[in-house]
């Protein structure tokens, strides 16, 4: 027999009625490695005792790899499982019940795996003694209470979090940091995330939320929502919700918004729990299959339609606007909603003679251009962007400008004669100031298939279409 001799699978469900098989698949592809009779069945044994011990945390669903592998001093049995980092837990306990010449140590396998790993010394072949201590190379808490657990994100929760979005999304997800804990650890480390997790009884991460907030901004988004379906319909989201709340005021946020999906109205529904009206709707912001794997899609044959909703967490001041032309009530309608006093800006502010403009288009088609300064020659250079982002395989577009910028009325008309249409408001997204919110669409939308919860947002959803109708016919 070399160092390293010849190793054997098997492949089957995690369910205690399997339990004799796994037995006596380690005693047989034990024996036939010339391994001592008395260590196989002791091997076989040991065996026998951590399946009966996972099987007791399964779902009998899972499937699990099993192999065994032999070397001159030693064999080595692993139980590789996708997404249980629960089963760490149950190392203490195991080590009460194996014998002498045993051992036991887990660990993480990508973001979608964890190994337990049991071997036994080949000269152990006499019976069954007292244990000796075992050792786990990660062994997570375990909560005590049956309800899960919201906590704030630890380093090592970031695997359980990416197989948790994993499990819901698949790899359809906007944030794909969220699949690499190092990445993901990293925004934490940084900043620009504020995270909590929910933690099952056994330690396994089952929901997460987070905020996240660009480098010197004053409003974090809440999202990177998700919550596995076997722990849904327990109020996860709503607990996570007020824990961040909690949170917010601590790292110095302004406010806090969310981009609740319109294929379903759970997100929703926590939002107006929360207290957060809707400010602005983001039509055709990302393709079609970006939402849950488990979900039908009302939507089907359009781009996916986000709301997004918003909370001061700091007492706002009086905001200053300029004229408005047809979106002047509107916008004075998402102010009242959100507690905010908003006057008519000064009337001789002159306009800039130049504009300060920046575009972009993510991989995903959603093109922004952004007017940081609007001035007087903004309906000229308006029409380049949008030429430039369509080219670069925008299909749906939003225009932000400054909603206290003496150049909005110019920058309206121009934006009706190209086709834009109202969106809504960013209150604070410009380092504190207010962006006034239009949007361009390149490809069918039918808004009546959109799943809304609350008279207001179908409301300014109505608004926003009429006023899609009319730019479309020039009124």
């Amino acid at each position: 027999m070399t160092a390293a001799s010849r190793s054997s699978e098997l492949h089957l469900t995690v369910s205690t009625s399997h339990g004799e098989l796994l037995r006596s698949f380690i005693r047989e592809a034990a024996l036939a490695d010339d391994v001592p009779p008395p260590a196989a069945g002791l091997l076989a044994n040991d065996g026998l005792e951590v399946w009966n011990a996972l099987c007791a945390t399964a779902t009998g669903h899972e499937h699990a790899r099993v192999s065994l592998s032999l070397s001159l001093r030693e064999a080595r049995l692993r139980l590789a499982l996708p997404g249980h980092a629960r089963f760490a837990g149950l190392v203490s306990s195991l080590g009460k019940r194996l014998p002498e010449g045993s051992g036991l140590s887990c660990r993480e396998i990508g973001i979608d795996g964890w190994e337990i790993s049991l071997h036994r010394t080949l000269a152990a072949t006499g019976p069954a003694q007292a244990s000796a201590p075992l050792q786990a190379d990660e062994s997570p808490g375990v909560p005590m209470a049956d309800a899960p657990v919201i906590d704030l994100a630890q380093r090592a929760d970031a695997p359980g979090i990416a197989r948790c979005f994993l499990s819901v999304y698949g790899h359809h997800y906007v944030h794909s940091d969220v699949f690499s804990p190092k990445r993901y650890w990293a925004r934490v480390e940084d900043g620009e995330l504020i995270s909590v997790v929910a933690r099952d009884r056994q330690g396994e991460i089952v929901g997460h939320l987070a905020l996240e907030r660009q480098p010197g901004g004053v409003v974090a988004e809440r999202g990177e929502a998700v919550v596995l379906a076997s722990h849904r319909g327990h109020h996860l989201l709503e607990r996570m919700t007020d824990r961040l709340s909690e949170e917010a005021p601590k790292h110095g946020l302004v406010g806090v918004y969310a981009e609740p999906l319109t294929i379903h109205t759970f997100s929703q529904r926590n939002d107006v729990r929360s207290g957060m009206p809707i400010c602005a709707v983001l039509l055709g912001a990302n393709p079609e299959d970006f939402r849950p794997k488990d979900l039908a899609c009302p939507t089907a044959g359009q781009r996916q339609t986000y709301l997004r909703t918003f909370q001061f967490v700091q007492p706002p001041e009086t905001r200053s606007l300029q004229d408005a032309g047809p979106y002047r009530e509107v916008l004075q309608n998402i102010y009242r909603s959100l507690g905010v006093t908003a006057i008519p800006a000064a009337s001789d502010a002159a306009v800039a003679p130049d504009s300060l403009t920046g575009l972009s288009v993510n991989d995903r088609g959603y093109g922004l251009i952004k007017f940081e300064r609007a001035g007087r020659r903004c309906a000229i250079e308006l029409a380049q962007s949008l030429r430039d982002v369509l080219s670069l395989g925008a299909r749906s577009v939003q225009l932000q400008m400054l909603a206290s910028d003496p150049g909005v009325p110019l920058l309206i008309a121009a934006a009706r004669r190209l086709g834009f249409f109202f969106c809504g408001l960013g209150p604070a997204f410009a380092q504190g100031q207010d962006l006034l919110l239009l949007q361009y669409l390149t490809e069918p939308l039918d808004t009546s298939k959109l799943q809304l919860l609350t008279d207001e947002t179908k409301q300014l959803v109505a608004f926003i279409e009429a006023d899609r109708k009319a730019v479309a016919t020039g009124v």
